[in-house]
């Protein structure tokens, strides 16, 4: 595949937080991953004790990835060598996201979130 080059004259990114990941340029390979306990209790909590991963099984569970797609040959047509982009606003990435300014071969991100609310 020809690539073309990205042009952003300016990008505003208010946040990036919890294994994000914000890319400007090429890249091979992209990988995030995010385990988190989420945990909300009336009159707040005081300690983080009694809330390990180990306790969850969502934490241990294997993912089943996707096959490969199978090779699909394309011609494209670039009318322009560059992608020309103004401005780019961003108000946040979070949890094991990607935005990236480039090309990358492979991109994998993973987040699993256990919530837990305890109310009186």
């Amino acid at each position: 595949m020809n690539y073309r080059t990205t042009k952003v004259k300016q990008i505003k990114v208010d946040s990036v937080a919890f294994s994000s990941i914000l890319q400007i340029g090429d890249a091979k390979v992209i990988e995030s991953k995010l385990d988190a306990i989420a945990v909300q209790k009336e009159g707040g909590t005081s300690s983080d004790k009694g809330f390990e991963f180990e306790k969850y099984p969502i934490f241990d569970t294997v993912i089943q990835h996707l096959p490969d797609p199978e090779i699909v040959y394309r011609k494209h047509y670039h009318h322009d060598k560059q992608i020309t982009v103004p401005t780019i606003v961003v108000t946040a990435i979070s949890s094991s996201a990607v935005v990236q300014l480039g090309s990358t071969d492979k991109i994998q991100s993973l987040s699993r979130v256990k919530h837990i609310r305890m109310v009186k």
